[in-house]
C-alpha cells in the first residue's frame, strides 16, 4: 500500500512539474509579431462575369459571404448600385472554389412620403457601410458623379442612411433627426462601424468638401443663416445613430485628424483611430481611442467619454508603421482573449482624383499590428497580468510590431501571386468571426485599379509551437 500512495505522490510532482513547465513557456512565448497568412481569392473563370477592378469601394461581411458595393471602375466612372456577393472560405485552411455573384439592384418606391420616391442610393465611391445585425449592409455617404472639374460633392444631403437586407435583397431608408441647433454636414472618406449589442452606429471622421467646394456647399446649406451649428472640421467628429430612436447624437471629437479607424465591441467598446503625430510630419504617429461604455447611461454621465492618446516614433530604432491613408485598420483575434489592430497597406495621397497623379504617391506593401489591451478572465489576460509583474518582461499592450508573413500552399498558384503587393484604397472588413482580414480592389503604384481578393488570417490557427495562448 505504501508502494503505491508514493506511487501517486511521484506520479503528482510529475503532473504538477510539467504544469509548471508549460506555463511558464507560455508566459515566456512572445505576443508580438503575430504570424498570418495571405490567400489570394481565386478569380472568376466566367467571361460574363463582372469587372471587379474598383477603388473607393466599400467590402462588408456577413456570415461567410462579402458584399461589394459602388466605388469607381477601371476607367475612373462611378460603379452601379449592384452588390456583388463573393463567398468566403470557412475558419479552416482548406477552402472551396471562390463564387461570385451580381445581385441587381431592387428598388422599392416609397409612398409614405408627399413627393414618392425610389428606395435605391444613388451611385457613390468613397462612402462607409458596414454590417447589421448579421442580415443587413448599411451605407452611408460617400461622393457621385462629380461636377465639371471631376471633383464630386457629398451626397445624401438629409444624412440618411441605406440599409440593405440580404434576406429580401431590397433597400430601405434610415432617417435621421440630430440634435437640436446641431447639423451633420454631410460628408465623404469616413468609417461607419456597429455596435449589435447596443443598437448603435458609431460613425467617425470624413470629409465634408474638396476645398474648392467649400464656398459653394456653404452658399448652398447656409446652416448658419438659419441658427443652426455646423462643424466645418468633419475630420475629428464622432457621431452615435441610435437605431430604434433613429437620431444621431455628438460624441467628443477625436484630438486628431484620422487617417485611419477601427472599432472594437463587447464589453469594452472602443473607437481607436491612427493619425499622423504633433506637427503632422510623418516621423512620428498617435493611436487616439475613445471607450464608449455600455449603455446611454453610462455615456451620460459627465466627464465619461474622454479620448486617450499614445504616441508612438516611426524609425529604425523603434518599431512602429509610417501613418499613411488609403490602408485599413481591422481588429483580428486569436479567439483565445488576444486581439491585434491590423494596419496594412495605404498610399499617401487619397485625395487625389487624377489616376495617373496616384501612380507618382507612394504606396505601401507592409502590415503591422497593434496589440490591444486584455479584458476579462482568458489566457491572455492572466499572461499579460503576469508579464507586467516580472521584471524585464512587457505585456506588449499598445505596442506596434510588424506581422510575420507564413508561408503557406497558394490556392491558384499558376497565377504566380502570393502578396497583394503595394495597394491603396481598396475595400475591407473582418472575416472568419473576426479571426480573419478580406481586402478586395484598390490602385496599385501605376495607378491601375485591381480586381482581385486577398484573405489574411492568423497562421494556422494561431496554433504555432510558440504560441501558448
Amino acid at each position: 500500500m505504501a508502494e503505491v500512495a508514493a506511487a501517486a505522490i511521484a506520479v503528482e510532482q510529475v503532473v504538477a512539474t510539467g504544469v509548471e513547465v508549460a506555463v511558464a513557456a507560455a508566459v515566456a512565448s512572445p505576443t508580438q509579431p503575430p504570424k498570418v497568412t495571405l490567400t489570394q481569392l481565386s478569380k472568376p473563370q466566367d467571361s460574363e462575369s463582372p469587372d471587379l477592378a474598383r477603388s473607393h469601394h466599400s467590402v462588408t461581411v456577413l456570415g461567410e459571404t462579402a458584399y461589394i458595393f459602388g466605388g469607381e471602375g477601371r476607367d475612373g466612372t462611378l460603379c452601379s448600385t449592384d452588390m456583388v456577393s463573393v463567398s468566403l472560405p470557412n475558419s479552416k485552411f482548406a477552402a472551396p472554389e471562390t463564387r461570385y455573384q451580381l445581385i441587381q439592384a431592387f428598388p422599392m418606391k416609397d409612398t409614405s412620403t408627399a413627393t414618392p420616391e425610389l428606395l435605391q442610393p444613388a451611385a457613390r465611391r468613397q462612402h462607409a457601410a458596414c454590417a447589421q445585425g448579421g442580415q443587413f449592409v448599411i451605407v452611408h455617404g460617400g461622393r457621385g458623379a462629380g461636377n465639371s472639374d471631376g471633383d464630386g460633392t457629398p451626397i445624401d444631403a438629409d444624412n440618411c442612411l441605406w440599409r440593405w437586407d440580404s434576406a429580401t435583397l431590397r433597400w430601405s431608408k434610415l432617417r435621421g433627426t440630430t440634435q437640436l441647433d446641431v447639423r451633420m454636414a454631410p460628408r465623404f472618406g469616413h468609417w461607419l462601424f456597429a455596435d449589435d449589442a447596443q443598437g448603435v452606429l458609431v460613425l467617425h471622421g470624413g470629409r465634408a468638401a474638396a476645398a474648392s467646394e467649400a464656398s459653394v456647399l456653404d452658399r448652398v446649406a447656409a446652416p448658419e443663416a438659419q441658427g443652426i451649428s455646423v462643424s466645418r472640421d468633419t475630420q475629428t467628429e464622432t457621431w452615435l445613430y441610435d437605431l430604434e430612436a433613429g437620431a444621431w447624437t455628438t460624441l467628443p471629437g477625436v484630438p486628431g485628424a484620422p487617417l485611419a479607424a477601427a472599432y472594437v465591441g463587447g464589453k469594452e467598446a472602443t473607437l481607436y483611430t491612427v493619425g499622423t503625430g504633433e506637427g503632422g510630419s510623418g516621423v512620428s504617429g498617435s493611436v487616439h481611442f475613445l471607450r464608449l461604455l455600455g449603455s446611454a447611461t453610462e455615456r451620460a454621465r459627465p466627464g465619461a467619454l474622454v479620448w486617450q492618446t499614445v504616441d508612438f516614433p516611426t524609425n529604425a530604432l523603434t518599431p512602429g508603421p509610417r501613418p499613411r491613408g488609403g490602408g485599413a485598420l481591422v481588429p483580428l483575434s486569436t479567439g483565445m482573449g488576444r486581439n491585434y489592430l491590423v494596419y496594412m497597406f495605404g498610399c499617401d495621397d487619397v485625395d487625389s482624383d487624377d489616376a495617373a497623379a496616384r501612380g507618382h504617391d507612394k504606396y505601401y506593401s507592409d502590415i503591422w499590428a497593434l496589440q490591444l489591451p486584455t479584458h476579462g478572465f482568458n489566457a491572455a489576460a492572466a499572461k499579460d497580468a503576469i508579464r507586467s509583474r516580472v521584471p524585464g518582461m512587457q505585456s506588449g499592450e499598445l505596442a506596434w510590431s510588424a506581422v510575420e508573413l507564413v508561408a503557406t500552399e497558394q490556392m491558384g498558384a499558376s497565377e504566380g501571386k502570393v502578396h497583394p503587393g503595394p495597394r491603396g484604397l481598396f475595400g475591407v472588413d473582418s472575416c472568419l468571426s473576426g479571426k480573419g482580414v478580406v481586402l478586395w480592389g484598390g490602385v496599385n503604384p501605376k495607378g491601375e485599379k485591381e480586381a482581385d481578393g486577398w484573405i489574411l488570417r492568423l497562421a494556422y490557427g494561431y496554433a504555432d509551437n510558440d504560441r501558448r495562448e
